[in-house]
């Protein structure tokens, strides 16, 4: 048992040497994956992600911000990845949406708060209402009422807002109902192999219309194959992002011309298959 905790300990320091080593000298590389339109394939946006440009550093991008929450480097992190994302983004173009990960805890710090984003915004010639905050719902919101008031503070600015990894989070339902995002991502849990879950099309199929109900357009996660990808154009799903789309890149590269006529030719078969059903509905025996 000795052993275990000396190594676990070995291992910790190793973690907070290497996040050190990775802040200080800046490397991180931002790449951006497409996000895309379920109705006619066309990339709505992309989202920012952050990987290590030192391959002598040895660490997984999910516990590199764990390593950060725990030693109180979130914000030198979170700034770090943004600046860099913020850079790259020169090259999008005027009407794709940047998506920007944000820790919840990170987003009413002052430092954010005080004109962070909008001074490289400025200085990148970047559009603030082009920039989508997309806060993950696995991390727990430790201070609700400072987190809320900073998204008034962002929305009252015109970013946009989005609620990632709904379906696997602390807070849930809860999060949307008070934050009332404009976009919703769907966790790639919900989304994996949904075309062979009944449960998971009907929680789908709610999300969709609590989405219409309520203008909060949604975004499917970690889509990985034909399958899925027919089964969420099915259920009317807004916007979709995986490998089976596209790959996240450094450049904003749209998805392979194959993919967006695939998109096109299921949605034109599902508004079809709906049209003939709305046509041949056999009247209500109630009418007569």
């Amino acid at each position: 048992m000795e052993s275990i905790m000396i190594s676990e300990h070995l291992m910790e320091r190793t973690d907070v040497e290497t996040l050190d080593k990775i802040i200080e000298g800046k490397y991180i590389n931002p790449v951006y994956q497409p996000i895309i339109s379920l109705t006619d394939g066309e990339t709505f946006g992309y989202e920012a992600l952050s990987r290590i440009s030192d391959d002598n550093l040895k660490m997984n991008i999910e516990q590199m911000f764990r390593v950060a929450d725990k030693i109180n480097r979130a914000w030198e992190l979170e700034m770090l990845c943004r600046i860099k994302s913020l850079e790259g983004a020169i090259y999008i173009d005027n009407d794709k949406k940047l998506f920007l990960n944000v820790n919840p805890n990170i987003i009413h710090d002052y430092r954010f708060k005080n004109g962070f984003t909008k001074g490289y915004l400025e200085k990148y010639g970047l559009d603030f209402r082009n920039i989508i905050f997309e806060i993950t719902e696995r991390v727990a919101i430790l201070d609700s009422n400072a987190f809320l008031e900073s998204i008034k503070h962002y929305k009252n600015q015109n970013y946009g807002v989005a609620i990632d990894d709904v379906g696997s989070g602390y807070s849930g339902l809860k999060v949307i109902s008070d934050v009332k995002p404009n976009l919703i991502k769907l966790d790639m849990a919900l989304v994996r192999d949904i075309d062979k879950d009944k449960t998971k099309q009907l929680l789908c199929k709610a999300l969709v219309y609590f989405g219409n109900s309520t203008d909060i357009l949604l975004i499917a996660e970690g889509i990985e194959t034909e399958g899925e990808l027919e089964t969420l154009i099915k259920l009317n799903v807004d916007f979709g992002q995986g490998y089976f789309l596209g790959l996240p890149r450094s450049s904003f590269a749209d998805i392979a011309p194959e993919k967006s006529k695939m998109i096109k030719k299921y949605h034109t078969k599902q508004y079809i298959e709906r049209e003939c059903a709305s046509i041949y509905r056999v009247p209500s025996h109630k009418n007569y």
